[in-house]
């Protein structure tokens, strides 16, 4: 039952899976649950390549992720935000607008987004 419960912190509510078409956590999914009156989140889950790390936090309308992708990983990265706009570091690659959505593909290393979510 605990593990039910870990493993929906970790896959829900800190985002970090591994895409449909992944082996081995290659290519990560990151999709935090930025939903209701949670204001931040964070978590971590140790990979074959490494750790995965998220670290979310929403303020007075602005909202920061920051990831740790491990080395010889790729992840796709869902920020939310209004208006389709977000925030991105050089080097993130953009791939779609999704509703409320923006989703970047990035490889390894740590990686911070900002963006204005829609209001939950």
């Amino acid at each position: 039952m605990l593990g039910a419960i870990d493993g929906w912190f970790i896959g829900r509510v800190a985002g970090i899976a591994q895409t449909a078409d992944s082996v081995g956590y290659a290519k990560l999914l990151i999709d935090p649950a930025v939903e209701g009156g949670m204001t931040s989140a964070s978590g971590s889950y140790t990979t074959p390549y490494g750790v995965a790390r998220t670290d979310w936090r929403r303020d007075s309308g602005r909202f920061r992720l920051t990831v740790d992708v491990p080395a010889g990983s790729t992840a796709e990265i869902h920020v939310p935000a209004d208006a389709g706009h977000a925030d991105a570091p050089g080097g993130a690659r953009l791939l779609r607008t999704e509703g409320s959505e923006v989703v970047y593909e990035v490889g390894s290393g740590r990686w911070t987004f900002h963006s204005t979510p829609t209001r939950s």
